[in-house]
């Protein structure tokens, strides 16, 4: 990685493919196959097209449109060898079966637009060619000062932001480790990787300090870290990290400390060109969910004239005792970065939408045309495909509501989008992690019940689930039992095999529950009432006793 912005050699700032995937971000672009030109420059971009003859070269990025089968791309990666090109963009799923030889192959996300795709190519040819004749962006002065960081102490430099995000790096990363290094691809600390740095308290010790801490390396063959945070007054703005094999002397630590001020305020600066713009769509969404914009307002949004629905998405609540504010706090940073990689991902795949980050929560209006059979679904399948391509983006959950014919109906649905990701969040909610309002109902009611128990004072066991518990304690064997087979909706054999026993020592078991408790199995309502009641119990106590609110 000798390439990278802020070189001052003549020619330094060529683009590459794998640089082109590092700059984008994998929730558009990742590379399936290095091949043998990922780290060969490029200087344009040719669109193929079935039938077209345009030549390439080496130094060609070529955008596979209209390839769809295995067939189309074999011929094509044929051309592109005779050719001497070694870069192709494709789109996913890429057919089985292929070889790609020597060309490098780069996937595109399904959804994304070839048009925005060609665009961020060009731009990034275009960055790359003005940084290696002048450096006066914010960006290339950060790369700039991670270079004179690594040139002074020999240590590859990652400059993050106070979201883990990656913001600029330092040449010499070849002499890192594997972390580093799909950190730098990935734009983005791994969330493995930063579950583990909040564990060991890292964070907690670096906004406690003000000089550079050395942080001692705790996998093989992974290098140690110094870092320091960077501030703005008392406020942290992000961090430098410099990888290296040994603690730095104090001479050494005072000097890396010098470097934070300067950092400090090209991110400060790097965060107002980029938030003004993005509050201003920040705030016009908010309006249109909370229902208080006009049409006029409304329509800058650009959404299209509908259907629309509604994203809510948020980390899944960790257990009640698990629960601390430094947890609260790591919540708080994984929504921004979430919104951050949320809002270039749409910008690509699907442009006619907004984001806006809320309480506890990033919302997103999804407008559609009116030729699109099943807005919901197709809006759920974009927040699938959003999920499973990012790497940033574990135990989110995602809760979707539409469609609606006009924006004044979006109110309503953000309200149902609300209720169902609360619902989901809830600890014991263990299913799939983007669900639409109609699949998260049974939830949604399940909570409002449990709501009810506790604001009319009801005793959360009646009658004869009341009497059974007082016969056997909690957690009893007959408990167990019914719960089973109500869960089967009164098969014997499935409820036998779920509790792994014989079905006759059920019916014994059912038989018992009725004298005990006086409990009727041939009454509807009285087996939906205590099965409500289990349901309810069992969601109570794996909140931990409490009021079991999944509050954002």
């Amino acid at each position: 990685m000798a390439d990278q912005r802020g070189n001052a050699e003549p020619g330094a700032q060529r683009l590459t493919a794998r640089q082109l995937v590092a700059s984008v971000g994998p929730a558009l672009l990742r590379i399936v196959h290095a091949g043998g030109f990922a780290d060969a420059p490029l200087s344009e971009v040719v669109l193929h097209a079935p039938g077209a003859s345009e030549p390439v070269d080496a130094e060609s990025i070529v955008l596979g449109l209209g390839v769809h089968t295995a067939e189309e791309l074999s011929a094509l990666l044929q051309s592109l060898d005779a050719g001497g090109a070694g870069v192709l963009l494709v789109k996913g799923p890429r057919p089985a079966g292929v070889d790609f030889g020597r060309t490098t192959v780069v996937e595109v996300a399904a959804e994304a637009s070839w048009m925005h795709v060609a665009t961020t190519v060009r731009e990034q040819l275009l960055d790359y060619a003005r940084a290696s004749i002048r450096t006066d962006g914010v960006q290339s002065e950060l790369f700039a000062i991670a270079n004179a960081i690594y040139a002074e102490f020999a240590a590859p430099v990652t400059i993050e932001d106070r979201f883990s995000a990656l913001v600029a790096w330092s040449a010499g990363q070849e002499r890192s480790d594997a972390e580093r290094i799909d950190t730098i691809l990935g734009r983005a600390v791994d969330q493995e990787t930063l579950l583990g740095q909040r564990q060991r308290g890292e964070f907690e010790r670096l906004h406690a300090a003000e000089e550079p801490i050395y942080m001692p390396a705790l996998i093989p063959d992974h290098l140690a870290r110094v870092a320091v945070a960077v501030r703005a007054g008392t406020e942290v703005l992000g961090y430098i990290w410099a990888a290296t094999s040994a603690p730095f002397t104090p001479e050494q630590t005072a000097r890396f400390a010098e470097f934070a001020p300067s950092v400090a305020l090209r991110l400060a600066a790097l965060r107002t060109e980029s938030n003004y713009a993005r509050k201003q769509r920040g705030d016009l969404t908010a309006a249109v969910l909370s229902g208080s914009a006009g049409h006029a307002e409304a329509s800058r949004l650009r959404l299209g004239a509908g259907p629309y629905c509604v994203i809510a998405a948020a980390p899944r609540l960790p257990e009640a005792s698990e629960r601390t504010a430094a947890s609260d706090a790591a919540t708080v940073a994984d929504l921004q970065r979430f919104a951050e990689t949320l809002d270039y991902y749409l910008t690509a795949v699907h442009p006619s939408s907004s984001f806006v980050v809320g309480t506890g929560a990033v919302y997103a209006i999804v407008g559609w045309s009116a030729s699109t059979g099943d807005p919901v679904a197709e809006t759920a399948r974009l927040a699938q495909g959003f999920l499973s391509r990012t790497p940033l983006t574990k135990h989110f959950i995602v809760a979707v509501s539409g469609p609606a014919e006009t924006l004044g109906e979006l109110a309503q649905l953000r309200a149902q989008a609300d209720v169902s990701l609360r619902a989901l969040r809830h600890p014991a909610d263990r299913g799939p992690a983007v669900r639409t309002v109609d699949e998260a109902a049974l939830a949604v009611m399940l909570l409002h019940l449990s709501d009810a128990v506790d604001e009319l004072g009801l005793p959360l066991l009646s009658g004869p689930l009341a009497r059974l518990r007082a016969h056997e304690g909690e957690d009893g064997l007959l408990t167990a039992s019914l719960t089973a087979y109500l869960d089967a909706a009164g098969s014997v054999d499935a409820a036998a095999q779920a509790l792994h026993v014989h079905p006759n020592t059920l019916r014994y078991r059912l038989r018992r529950i009725r004298e005990i408790s006086g409990l009727e199995l041939s009454d509807a309502d009285s087996l939906l009432l205590a099965h409500l009641q289990l349901r309810v119990s069992a969601l109570r106590a794996h909140a931990g006793g409490a009021r079991g609110r999944a509050e954002r």
